[in-house]
């Protein structure tokens, strides 16, 4: 039998507590959150992710003292996607739903694996608000639970890029952004962690088990799904496995609308979290973020801003600029903007002075559109750090970032890399182990953890992690670099010639001419000019290449002369200025020091 109880302190109370003719202790939210997840994951549950989802909202809520929002009309709105218009004397969904809960409810308790359970969780005929009590059995006992359980205190779960099983092949954008959707609506959840898109589709159109893919990405969930769309109808399916055990856990399929994808996002997300026993944290939504055909838009941008090409790039681009004199007020494609013009100047593509007004603009607006979007928090943040050396300000945004979304993998490397900036060593290993942790395969965040041990002169750790960064890409230019770097310090002038002599980026052919400077071969170290002032005439080229360069063949008046340039220009890698070991020769300087002023980096770390 199923008997009442009243609620005391909220909200975040840590306990619930119960009549005073009860007897028994009050019950922690902890377990009773425990107790939620034995109810959801029970065979009778898992196979209705509606009314999972109706459980976890009601039973959350309680537990957050939100009892406010545990009317009829909100939980319709709330858990059921109905629209502001709902009228529960025409549509009786949230009524007739309770009635099948309050079905589900008894039998799981009488019938199935309820009846050694610790807890009850029960609802009322006439309320909507749960009750929770411990059973007549201690609470120490029957804590066994039948099936898989999964460790909570910092779980996993990796999101895989849904297959396109639509008769168009070109979808796949469509496919991509619904799984990096549902990955974004996970980092919300404080005390989990998820796999970052770059590392998760690694796996992308792979054949692989399952155990493998969550050995790999040290994810304990693994979520995996199709897509089927055609026209305006969808269809998505989409399965929960046990990555150690390759047991499945949850399954449903959505036959929706098109229209209806954000909520099937959402209910996927919050399925998730059930499985997990974490709570998924309600957050506002902008409904300009929800226009079908915006979104459809910003998806194609996205999608080619993932490919990381110069010609994908400028094509993105395009795309966005088009798209927001249609749309004026969705954020994500102002911040698509900015991240576009960003990459092409982190790839030594363009000038950083030159992108820097549409970078501005464009970061700026889509955080006054959405400030609640980790995405636009981190992209104003770089601005405020890499274009301006605004440092505290763009800290300020990391960390409003992360209290948005606790593992959003792009905050924490960035953030990180700008504590490296600043020469706070302890800060930036901190922030690279917990992106690298959040995104384990990704070439860049091995080639970063590598630098960060270059610069504090663990040369073993940095080719450790370098050739981590190699093996995920052979190619990968950053990591190249940071190769390159890495042999100079060591003195070993011919590696670094071997590992840049076919590279046809400036920084790089500025690195080896700095090599052949030092071995002496002054010949070849400007031949090496000449190569950089030929590029010069059919693209961009930073003056950090001559830079590196003059430092190398030893005129530090040119070196100087170029550095300035370089800030001027606005070149990324010049904001390393103060921990650089490359620049020692010209720490004692005067003007060194000043250059350091004018990046905001009061600090010089060598001796």
């Amino acid at each position: 039998m199923i008997v009442g109880t009243s609620l005391a302190s909220m909200p975040g109370s840590s306990s619930l507590e119960f009549p005073a003719d009860s007897a028994r202790e009050p019950v922690p939210a902890t377990t009773v959150r425990d107790q939620l997840a034995r109810v959801v994951n029970s065979p009778a549950f898992v196979s209705s992710a509606r009314l999972v989802r109706f459980l976890t909202h009601v039973v959350n809520r309680t537990i957050d003292g939100d009892l406010d929002s545990l009317k009829e009309f909100s939980i319709a709105m709330e858990v059921f996607d109905r629209t502001s218009d709902y009228d529960p004397n025409i549509d009786a969904i949230v009524r007739v739903e309770a009635r099948r809960l309050r079905s589900k409810l008894k039998a799981y308790y009488e019938e199935g694996p309820g009846r050694s359970d610790p807890v009850l969780i029960g609802l009322r005929p006439g309320s909507y608000v749960p009750i929770f009590r411990w059973l007549e059995r201690k609470p120490q006992e029957h804590r066994q639970q039948t099936g898989i359980t999964i460790e909570t205190r910092r779980a996993s779960v990796a999101v895989l890029p849904f297959v396109n099983m639509s008769p168009e092949p070109e979808q796949d954008y469509f496919c991509d952004g619904i799984s990096e959707e549902i990955i974004n609506v996970l980092t919300r959840v404080s005390g989990l962690n998820v796999i970052a898109r770059t590392s998760a589709f690694q796996f992308k159109g792979v054949s692989v088990d399952i155990r493998e893919v969550g050995q790999r990405l040290r994810a304990d969930l693994v979520i995996e799904g199709s897509v089927r769309k055609a026209g305006m109808q969808l269809r998505i399916t989409t399965q929960a496995v046990h990555s150690e055990s390759g047991h499945h856990l949850w399954s449903e399929t959505f036959r929706r609308e098109l229209k209806d994808i954000f909520a099937i996002q959402e209910e996927i997300a919050e399925a998730v979290a059930a499985l997990l026993r974490v709570h998924m944290p309600e957050t506002p939504v902008r409904s300009c973020t929800r226009n079908l055909e915006a979104y459809t838009k910003y998806l194609r941008a996205q999608f080619l801003i993932h490919q990381q090409s110069p010609e994908a790039l400028r094509s993105a681009l395009d795309q966005l600029r088009k798209m927001i004199q249609v749309f004026p007020d969705y954020a994500p494609a102002y911040s698509g903007i900015a991240v576009a013009n960003g990459l092409l100047c982190l790839f030594g593509v363009v000038s950083g002075r030159d992108v820097y007004p549409e970078i501005k603009a464009n970061a700026e607006r889509g955080y006054a559109l959405d400030p609640d979007s980790a995405e636009t928090c981190t992209v104003l943040g770089g601005l405020r750090a890499w274009f301006e050396y605004r440092w505290g300000e763009a800290d300020t945004l990391y960390e409003r970032a992360l209290q948005l979304q606790p593992a959003y993998a792009p905050a924490h490397m960035f953030r990180a890399m700008a504590s490296l900036c600043q020469g706070n060593i302890m800060a930036a290993q901190s922030g690279l182990r917990r992106s690298t942790e959040l995104n384990p395969l990704s070439a860049s965040d091995c080639a970063r953890l590598a630098y960060l041990h270059y610069v504090q002169g663990d040369y073993r750790t940095a080719e450790a992690h370098l050739k981590n960064s190699f093996d995920l890409d052979r190619d990968y230019p950053e990591a190249r670099l940071y190769d390159g770097l890495l042999y100079f310090q060591q003195t070993d002038y011919e590696a670094v010639i071997r590992c840049l002599s076919s590279s046809p980026v400036p920084l790089d052919i500025g690195l080896m001419a700095a090599a052949y400077g030092r071995k002496g071969s002054e010949a070849r170290a400007r031949k090496c000019l000449e190569e950089l002032r030929r590029l010069a005439g059919k693209q961009y080229v930073t003056p950090l290449a001559e830079a590196f360069a003059a430092i190398g063949m030893g005129d530090h008046d040119l070196a100087f002369h170029h550095l300035e340039k370089a800030i001027e220009q606005r070149t990324n890698f010049v904001n390393l200025l103060a921990v650089e070991p490359f620049f020692d020769p010209l720490r004692h300087d005067g003007r060194f020091t000043k250059l350091l002023k004018t990046l905001n980096l009061g600090i010089d770390l060598k001796p």
